[in-house]
């Protein structure tokens, strides 16, 4: 399912032809806030018109005898910023089947900026961050997840430009320590 403006936030039709050209019209929008404090990655955002589509996906393969309600839910989430000639920043999100909305603008930057802090922590050397996650170093598949984070943080750094991405990194680390 795709998120989009004409549909509820739940309801839409996939259509790739569309999704490949990114229409303003694909769009969720926001829940509100239950705090009456804005929240700072919220802010963010708005100040820098960071916008926020996602495409509801069927995961193949997949358990076909499991009950829906054990499956998880995946999320292609697009984050777009004001600047056309900067293509967007894709992720997957998987999510527990029960919860009934998407992934908001807040659940998207937490764990971009997790994921990048961590690289930019590990000083963009995959041993440092392997050993912080109890990685083994020598796995073929933790150089490709190490690699997937890198060219993430590059492209949310090439989304925001290098003061921005410093300072949500800078968001994500004041929450946790805060947290």
């Amino acid at each position: 399912m795709l998120c989009s403006g004409a549909m509820s936030r739940n309801e839409a039709s996939l259509d790739l032809r569309a999704w490949r050209e990114y229409p303003d019209r694909v769009r969720v929008s926001e829940p509100s806030m239950v705090s009456d404090q804005p929240d700072a990655f919220m802010q963010f955002a708005m100040e820098r018109g960071l916008r926020l589509s996602c495409a509801d996906l069927n995961a193949a393969p997949r358990d076909v005898t499991a009950p829906p309600d054990e499956l998880e839910r995946y999320w292609l989430v697009t984050v777009t910023g004001k600047h056309a000639d900067i293509g967007p920043l894709q992720t997957l999100f998987i999510m527990d089947q029960a919860d009934p909305r998407p992934p908001s603008m807040r659940d998207a930057l937490w764990w971009l900026s997790s994921d990048s802090w961590a690289v930019e922590h590990a000083g963009r050397e995959m041993s440092n961050w392997a050993n912080v996650y109890g990685y083994p170093t020598g796995s073929p598949a933790t150089e490709r997840v190490f690699r997937l984070h890198i060219a993430q943080a590059d492209g949310l750094r090439a989304l925001l430009g290098g003061d921005d991405y410093r300072q949500l990194l800078n968001l994500y680390q004041a929450e946790v320590q805060n947290g």
